[in-house]
């Protein structure tokens, strides 16, 4: 009898031990979570004014560098809805092998504002110079305009690099099968970067 207690009582304080465990964890994965939304909400691709000191790169703030492909604001692309690559020449922005210039995307969106983006499709890795630029939609809550990759068909948000729906209706059988084919199941969002401009020079934020 009281071996059979004893035991009852250990597989209670193991139950309750699970429970306690997966509760901690179910938290810990619900925070992390909240965190990464967070980070996907506040970090948007465009073009603003910096302010003095922007640039630093202590521990939480943004990181500003110059673009040294770009002389001056004036010379950012002013084709409308055609996607642009820009050298950054920025190190953490380099591949020597599939970038070596650090270049990312440009958008000039109907002359109203510019976005930046992944000089490459983050879902086939294939260069977006050919990707068609898409109206808003009720995804991007009929503001932000979206981009298809003219390759693999991945679509994203141009100003939060968030994966969307493709739009599969407007291809036709051959493209179907073909952009079926290589899409990654697995979509990853498209990074995004801010560009702003500090005494005349075009600053792009990595961070």
């Amino acid at each position: 009898m009281r071996v059979q207690l004893l035991q009852a009582i250990t597989i209670a304080a193991s139950a309750i031990v699970a429970t306690t465990f997966t509760l901690n964890n179910a938290r810990s994965v619900q925070k992390s979570t909240a965190i990464m939304a967070k980070k996907m909400k506040r970090k948007k691709s465009g073009f603003g004014q910096m302010s003095d000191g922007e640039e630093e790169t202590a521990a939480g703030a943004s990181v500003w560098l110059p673009v040294l492909g770009l002389a001056s604001r004036e010379d950012l692309p002013t084709e409308e809805n055609q996607v642009k690559l820009v050298d950054t020449m920025a190190q953490q922005l380099i591949d020597p092998r599939t970038n070596p210039n650090g270049a990312v995307s440009v958008v000039n969106y109907n002359s109203k504002r510019t976005y930046c983006f992944s000089a490459s499709c983050s879902s086939c890795k294939i260069p977006l110079t050919k990707a068609k630029i898409l109206d808003p939609n009720a995804e991007t809550d009929d503001v932000d305009p979206r981009l298809e990759c003219d390759f693999c068909g991945a679509t994203y948000n141009l100003s939060t690099g968030k994966v969307l729906s493709e739009d599969k209706e407007s291809r036709g059988l051959l493209d179907g099968l073909v952009k079926g084919f290589m899409a990654n199941n697995n979509k990853v969002p498209l990074a995004t970067y801010e560009l702003g401009d500090k005494g005349g020079k075009v600053m792009i934020n990595i961070s």
